[in-house]
């Protein structure tokens, strides 16, 4: 029944090419957590919660990703070449 489903719906808009085959649903309510759930079975309600927890990762990871940037921009700013230690830049600040 569900043979064809996914491949049809990746087809049906370049904008769902990445639809992926299974869903990370996190438990809520009286629903344990379900690592791996196929699209084909999962609710409207299952992809609400994989989309909320997939959005918590990417903040987490964005938020990361822009400490990172303004360290190696700072240590730029000092003169700093690929080579040199955080801890030998920023010596005596801690």
């Amino acid at each position: 029944m569900f043979k064809n489903l996914l491949p049809s719906l990746r087809k049906k808009s370049f904008v769902m090419e990445d639809l992926p085959e299974t869903i990370s649903v996190p438990g809520y309510g009286n629903k344990p957590e379900v690592p791996a759930l196929s699209i084909e079975i999962a609710t409207v309600d299952d992809i609400a919660f994989a989309i909320r927890e997939l959005d918590q990762k990417s903040t987490a990871i964005y938020t990361q990703i822009s400490s990172l940037r303004r360290l190696h921009d700072l240590a730029r700013r000092r003169g700093a070449v690929g080579t040199d230690k955080v801890a030998d830049i920023f010596e005596g600040e801690v």
